[in-house]
């Protein structure tokens, strides 16, 4: 049996596709890496921004639960944030709660929620991010 042999041969110049493909290519990762240069030297790293709005008290089998947003406003990321929510009757705090969230990513929210045994109703309530770490 005889065998056939092929032979192939590349073309001299490259095809118009490629020199086009090639172009492009080169040119978005200059400008992504010219893109993140550039954040990475104009971008002030202020600490996270946190402000927390509650919502209204809701009976459960297991007491009152308090659903809560909390916002981060500045561009970097929050992890481990402690919220610490007060019941309060006068200046006495009849009830805390403390929660840790994750993290709240920067510039946008998250949201939550603490388990009170006690009703709300009546009572001053007093929320707030108490701590948090860098990731």
């Amino acid at each position: 049996m005889g065998s056939r042999t092929r032979s192939y041969t590349e073309a001299a110049e490259a095809h118009w596709i490629e020199w086009i493909t090639g172009i492009v290519s080169a040119l978005l990762v200059a400008g992504l890496l010219g893109w993140i240069g550039y954040e990475a030297l104009t971008n002030d790293r202020h600490p996270p921004d946190l402000a927390i709005r509650a919502h209204h008290a809701e009976r459960t089998d297991h007491g009152f639960r308090v659903a809560f947003e909390i916002e981060n406003h500045a561009e970097t990321t929050a992890a481990a944030v402690v919220v610490r929510a007060d019941l309060l009757d006068g200046r006495e705090i009849v009830e805390s709660v403390e929660l840790t969230l994750d993290y709240v990513p920067a510039q946008s929210k998250s949201a939550g929620a603490v388990i009170f045994s006690r009703d709300p109703q009546g009572l001053e309530m007093r929320i707030q991010a108490v701590g948090y770490t860098e990731p």
